[in-house]
């Protein structure tokens, strides 16, 4: 087999560019410290594949202290990462499969909810059809019916943008986001369900909230979620005494909580701990897999998501996000 000498310069122009930077920092800092170096990087192999390298070393020195070497090891770790992005691209599928069956359950209350704003627009087309009828047709009448058209297509294409962003697979793209219009954006998803269902859902966002570090679409996901539970909880509850809170709020200095909170009969204390685990389902025709979704979801923004029963009746969610420049 031929070698050839091997020096920095050789070593870093095999280096992914992406990756050159961070191995030559973890180098310098190795040779001035005395710190192990440790790095890993993507690195193109002589058959043009490119390949993860995990590289773990120290440097040795002579008696006056001045850098001789640098002794290591190396793995090859392109199979983990082939399996990472396997396992991310399953999970991707799945979140994309809960926000397909979310709208489904959502389907008839969605319908009703755009059946509103174009059955007022039918009507006042026919107004204004019949007002263009008269010989001297009240100018001032039409406008009027006109901006109500046009407040009403506003309305209903709102409902369509919303499912449409909903049911595009997408991975996470995290961005400074406020919090308020998200909720807003849920609230406009499910007062009609919560209508059918005869529930009082409220959503409270406090004052100032600073902007969070998150996708929009993922976390209405994640939102609808707990919203769809906490009715599912209170269906057998009587109709007067179905309630479901949501609020966002001030957490510590580098995050927020947003908490949703339901008047049910509460989670069974064995099985608060396992409630977020695939496929670990409470309801009777239940997947188990929206709660596990949902914790990817948070976690993948840095944030954390857990669950506790109240103290008089009923059980609280509660998640952060990181704020936007915390």
């Amino acid at each position: 087999m031929e070698s050839e000498s091997l020096n920095l310069a050789r070593f870093t122009s095999t280096l992914h560019p992406d990756d050159r930077d961070a191995v030559r920092s973890a180098i310098e800092r190795s040779l001035n410290t005395g710190s192990d170096y440790e790095a890993e990087y993507r690195a193109r192999a002589p058959d043009g594949q490119v390949r993860w390298i995990a590289a773990r070393g120290q440097v040795e020195r002579d008696r006056r202290g001045k850098p001789v070497f640098m002794r290591g090891a190396v793995l090859d770790t392109s199979a983990r990462h082939r399996s990472e992005l396997e396992l991310q691209e399953l999970r991707s599928q799945l979140a994309h499969a809960g926000r397909v069956s979310m709208m489904g359950q959502l389907g008839s209350a969605l319908a009703h909810e755009l059946n509103q704003p174009l059955g007022a627009i039918l009507r006042n087309a026919e107004a204004g059809e019949l007002f263009l009828q008269h010989e001297r047709p009240d100018l001032d009448e039409v406008r009027a019916i006109f901006a109500d058209i046009r407040k009403d297509d506003q309305r209903a294409g709102e409902v369509i943008d919303r499912l449409r962003a909903l049911l595009k697979r997408r991975s996470i793209q995290p961005c400074a986001t406020t919090l308020g219009d998200l909720l807003d954006g849920v609230a406009a998803l499910t007062r009609a369900d919560a209508l059918r269902r005869h529930v009082t859902l409220t959503f409270d966002a406090q004052p100032d909230l600073p902007m969070v570090i998150a996708d929009g679409v993922h976390l209405q996901q994640v939102l609808l979620n707990l919203v769809m539970n906490a009715m599912d909880a209170i269906d057998g509850s009587p109709e007067g005494e179905r309630r479901v809170v949501v609020r966002a709020q001030h957490g510590d200095d580098i995050s927020v909580e947003v908490v949703v909170s339901d008047s049910g009969p509460g989670i069974p204390q064995e099985k608060l701990e396992a409630i977020f685990e695939p496929f670990f389902t409470t309801k009777a025709n239940g997947m188990g897999v929206g709660l596990a979704i949902s914790r990817t979801i948070v976690e993948a923004h840095g944030g954390r998501i857990w669950a506790e029963n109240n103290e008089q009746q009923g059980a609280t969610f509660r998640f952060t996000l990181p704020v936007a420049g915390g």
